[in-house]
């Protein structure tokens, strides 16, 4: 039988005094009525404000009006109640975007995204003798959804309001021939974990997800318009984990924007010439030297030894020439190549190799050059090392690019077999996989580290008499994201926003099509 105990009466008073605690709520603010005749102030580019400690006592409200808008929209900022005839700054809250990754000289490791809060100056006001302030101030180019907006007068926070930034998205053109570019703009692509990322569907197909997490939520992706004469349809909505939330209509996220265009295929003029885009040279990073990149590290003993090549990317098989100054003089020093052979599927793994290119003399003075020819290798970043003897003298990093040896054959019938050829890819889990789109639709992925960065590819023609595309997209092989992304999924706007291009990665979409006839 079980037996039950009174508790002592001032137990019974405390826990009712934590209970009243707990339950007890702050007062709603109120809506602070806008003021007839207050300062205004003009808005200035935003820049990164003074760090400020923010202080626990109430903040009083800052009534915005409009509460939502686009990029660009204005927006007015009013308050009462405030500290009078004080300069006022107004600081918008937002993050500073990047991928978190781990480069080694064996590998590099993909983490997550990962969002850092910071504020930005929007501008400064005077706050009336009445307490009262008014300014209005324009949306600045920044992630999507909600940004808080506080009020700063002599370091402390003393107000808050906040705005929320739109989606945008558009596409342009929206009709010309199959092949034709279509680019998909974004503005206010947000930075949390439900509101970051975008999926494009093309004709009810899965195609692959747009990201802008170093782009501050604006970027672009280009795709080519597919299939018959005729309309066609692209969706363009949430994707939290890079694939397309069907129906988030019903979701705690209901509100974001979803997206649908019509284009109009006009005719079809035959398969399109193969090309490779790659990023700009302006979003690829210049890496130092001395950066962690894949293939390098070793401890030189010779640290005045200042060597180089030129260029420094390129495709297997071209050629770049080393000169090298301070070495020891009449010396004969031999040349290798670092790389990586293995696989992630085998217990053994994979390590780092030298494979000699040729041997070289230093002149009297101690310099040499020398024409290297880049090997049929695996893509992504090696490093040529000048050794004599046992001893590392220099390491000189050079980048192998992606390349396209040939699409065969370019005119089959339904049903028969062509093959894609391509070199220079890599082994790290940004660059060592491709993932494929034929006629718009995901249909999975390629690697190319057990072949030595070698894909040869062998597919199935399908589909109407006419022209069809395949595109090899850049994406992230695995990582250890947290939520992380679904991986191995075509990345289309990888040439603005691709992790590797912080590193010096510069990996490129192939655009190829072949004729199916009958």
């Amino acid at each position: 039988m079980s037996r039950s105990f009174p508790l002592p009466s001032f137990l019974i008073l405390l826990s009712a005094i934590f209970i009243f605690a707990a339950c007890a709520t702050q007062p709603a603010p109120q809506a602070a009525v806008p003021p007839r005749s207050a300062p205004t102030a003009v808005a200035q580019q935003p820049n990164i404000a003074s760090a400020t400690e923010p202080t626990p006592v109430s903040l009083a409200l800052l009534k915005v009006e409009p509460v939502k808008g686009y990029i660009g929209s204005s927006f007015t900022i009013n308050g009462e109640g405030l500290p009078p005839n004080q300069t006022i700054e107004f600081l918008w809250k937002t993050v500073d975007g990047n991928f978190s990754m781990q480069a080694s000289a064996e590998t590099i490791e993909f983490y997550e995204r990962k969002f850092v809060e910071k504020r930005v100056a929007l501008g400064k006001a005077v706050v009336d003798a009445q307490g009262r302030v008014s300014a209005t101030f324009t949306a600045p180019e920044d992630f999507g959804e909600v940004h808080d907006i506080y009020g700063v007068i002599n370091g402390k926070d003393i107000a808050r309001g906040g705005f929320r930034i739109l989606r945008q998205v558009k596409i342009t053109p929206t009709e010309g021939a199959l092949g034709t570019p279509i680019t998909i703009q974004v503005k206010g692509l947000g930075a949390g974990i439900d509101d970051s990322t975008i999926a494009v569907r093309y004709d009810n197909q899965y195609m692959g997800f747009i990201s802008a997490v170093t782009t501050r939520g604006t970027v672009s992706a280009v795709i080519r318009a597919a299939g018959a004469p005729g309309k066609h349809v692209i969706e363009i909505g949430n994707a939290n984990k890079a694939v397309p939330y069907l129906n988030i209509q019903q979701s705690p996220v209901a509100h974001i924007e979803q997206f649908r265009f019509d284009f109009a295929v006009t005719e079809d003029k035959g398969a399109p010439q193969d090309t490779l885009d790659f990023p700009s040279a302006k979003v690829v990073q210049v890496v130092d030297t001395a950066a962690p990149k894949t293939a390098s590290g070793k401890n030189t003993s010779a640290r005045n030894v200042n060597a180089t090549l030129e260029p420094t990317t390129g495709p297997i098989l071209t050629k770049t020439k080393l000169r090298a100054a301070n070495l020891p003089v009449n010396a004969t020093v031999d040349l290798v190549w670092v790389s990586a052979r293995g696989n992630r599927l085998s217990p053994s793994g994979w390590n780092l190799i030298e494979t000699p290119l040729q041997q070289a003399t230093t002149d009297a003075n101690g310099s040499l050059q020398a024409d290297l020819q880049v090997p049929d290798d695996l893509g992504g970043w090696h490093t040529v090392r000048v050794i004599q003897g046992d001893t590392v003298l220099a390491e000189i990093p050079y980048y192998v690019e992606r390349s396209l040896v040939e699409v065969t054959p370019k005119r089959v019938k339904v049903g028969e077999s062509f093959t894609i050829h391509v070199k220079g890819i890599g082994w790290t889990e940004l660059d060592n996989t491709v993932a494929v789109t034929y006629d718009n639709a995901y249909i999975g992925y390629a690697c190319g580290f057990n072949s030595v960065g070698d894909i040869t590819l062998n597919m199935v023609a399908t589909g109407e008499p006419g022209t069809h595309l395949i595109e090899l997209w850049p994406t992230i092989y695995q990582g250890k994201g947290k939520p992380p992304w679904n991986y191995q999924l075509p990345h289309l706007s990888a040439l603005e926003d691709g992790p590797g291009l912080t590193l010096g990665y510069k990996l490129p979409i192939y655009r190829l099509a072949i004729e199916v006839v009958e």
